[in-house]
């Protein structure tokens, strides 16, 4: 299940966040960068006030990639249940350097390094923090002008990232500038946590937090959370019982309809080792969206779809378009919204028309 990280400022704005829904509250300060830290007493303060009604991060603040100066502000903070580490942009040798020095305390703080998505993070790190016994690793933003997330890594390589820190037995989280609509799109790559600050606020990530909005997102990860958490030797019989008497499919329709992307496809030699654009369309057939639907917890997103058909695209050559229908199809079929879905796959380049294939599951 996914957790809802909420960063705070200090004990006023953690007791809002914990009763408002968030499972984990970060102490962090938002006017002094991407990883600005609070001051011990103010963490002291916030663990007092919380009295142990949800666990506590802190981040050590932007320090350069220097062992002594990462160790003593982890020291100073490790009354927290996590401490986040900022990897900042360095050489790869003084990376490495705070790393093997943070081995020393690993195994009594639990110590989670955060990579930065739009500072070329190197993801290869991963590993080397599993051995040397970090709790977790996450991908957050460093300039928090410059977008969030999704606008400097894709779906596909941030599905690729949590893969490799599970793999190695890391927690995972994802984070930066995270906005309301985000919450489905990142739900579906199962990443333990989402974190969340300028979403939370009344006016921008330094403004002050707002129990409404932290609300909000705390109901967006329960949904997406009850949409995955369906088992698939339930879903047949789900899926009779919302057949009408005639035997079609009751529901509404989500659809992408032309979306052309460039990928490897095909069978032939010459079609290895190069792009051809290939047109998708998909309807999805979904639970009746609601009437008072007004957010995106009371919808299935046509993003999602988008996010499915470019991770595709980025997994390497494809002999079959049948092959990248049937994967497209057991995706989106995950969702237990989502009660028939037909997709259509059409390579564009081999003349004037298109050929390819739909599928109905």
């Amino acid at each position: 299940m996914i957790q809802f990280l909420a960063s705070v400022t200090g004990p006023q704005e953690a007791l809002i966040a914990s009763r408002s829904g968030a499972d984990i509250i970060d102490l962090k300060n938002p006017a002094d960068g991407a990883l600005g830290a609070v001051a011990p007493d103010v963490l002291a303060e916030t663990i007092a006030a919380l009295a142990g009604e949800k666990p506590v991060s802190a981040v050590a603040g932007n320090c350069p990639m220097e062992p002594t100066a990462v160790l003593a502000a982890v020291e100073a903070r490790r009354a927290a249940d996590f401490v986040k580490i900022g990897m900042f942009p360095a050489e790869p040798l003084a990376t490495r350097a705070v790393i093997e020095a943070l081995a020393e305390i690993a195994g009594a703080t639990r110590l989670v390094a955060v990579l930065f998505a739009d500072a070329q993070p190197d993801l290869a790190l991963v590993e080397t923090l599993a051995k040397v016994g970090f709790a977790g690793v996450m991908l957050d933003t460093l300039d928090k002008t410059s977008g969030g997330l999704l606008k400097h890594q894709s779906p596909a390589s941030l599905a690729r990232f949590v893969r490799s820190a599970r793999d190695n037995g890391l927690m995972t989280g994802l984070a930066g500038s995270l906005e309301a609509p985000d919450v489905p799109r990142l739900a579906a790559l199962s990443p333990d946590y989402l974190g969340f600050r300028g979403a939370l606020a009344a006016s921008g990530r330094a403004g002050a937090l707002d129990g409404d909005n932290v609300a909000m997102i705390a109901d967006l990860i329960r949904r997406a959370n009850q949409a995955a958490s369906h088992e698939a030797s339930t879903k047949p019989a789900v899926e009779a019982a919302k057949r009408s008497a005639d035997g079609e499919v009751e529901g509404d329709l989500i659809f992408v309809r032309d979306f052309v992307q460039e990928l490897e496809i095909g069978a032939y030699g010459h079609e290895y080792g190069r792009r051809q654009k290939v047109r998708f369309t998909v309807e999805a057939r979904i639970d009746p969206i609601p009437d008072d639907a007004r957010t995106m917890a009371d919808i299935y997103s046509y993003d999602v779809i988008i996010d499915a058909i470019r991770a595709l695209a980025e997994e390497g050559h494809t002999v079959l378009v049948e092959e990248l229908a049937t994967r497209l199809a057991t995706t989106l079929k995950r969702d237990e919204r989502v009660r028939e879905v037909r997709v259509r796959v059409e390579k564009l380049d081999l003349g004037p028309g298109a050929v390819g294939v739909e599928i109905v599951r």
